[in-house]
């Protein structure tokens, strides 16, 4: 009798549904950038990267703030081979050529990165088709064709030659330094 429920409970687990599996963060930016991010919507995003751009005070819709993060993935060479960047002279030299991978974190418990430098994260959160736009390092030079804030998030008001990004947002996102 017991072996029959033990085989009937194991053939249930089997035929349960898995969780799928997080995606990886640099598929999904590539995915959003040729603008096919909404095949990850609702899923887990999972990946690694350096915060350049510190911490940023998002405003919650109750009116108190909460820190977020701007991770960037790396660099996309005209091979399509992800570099790695790990220095502020290596972000200033992808973003003046216009080939950083970003991705914006949103999440209650985010750490504020230290103001020694550029921080590794390991990082996860859901795509739910929310966007962020963030500005580009003020010594990646002038705006180009393409560095437009995300759709409806012109900014109030500021220098009409800055440049952006129009990132993914990841909500409900963790995140915990690189070890």
């Amino acid at each position: 009798m017991l072996r029959a429920a033990c085989a009937v409970v194991g053939l249930f687990a089997l035929m349960a549904p898995s969780a799928p599996a997080d995606v990886d963060a640099v598929a999904f930016v590539t995915a959003f950038r040729t603008g096919k991010a909404d095949q990850y919507k609702n899923r887990q995003v999972s990946g690694s990267g350096v915060s350049f751009h510190g911490a940023i005070q998002e405003r919650i819709a109750d009116g108190s703030t909460r820190t977020s993060l701007v991770i960037t993935l790396g660099s996309v060479a005209q091979d399509g081979k992800l570099a790695l960047l790990k220095t502020w002279d290596e972000f200033v030299a992808a973003e003046r050529a216009r080939t950083t991978l970003l991705v914006a974190l949103s999440g209650p418990d985010l750490p504020t990165p230290p103001a020694a430098g550029p921080t590794t994260y390991d990082f996860t959160g859901v795509y739910d088709g929310q966007v962020r736009t963030i500005m580009r390092a003020p010594q990646s030079g002038p705006a180009a064709s393409g560095d437009r804030p995300c759709p409806g998030e012109q900014p109030a008001q500021g220098d009409a030659t800055a440049a952006f990004h129009c990132a993914p947002l990841l909500t409900g996102a963790k995140a915990t330094p690189a070890k």
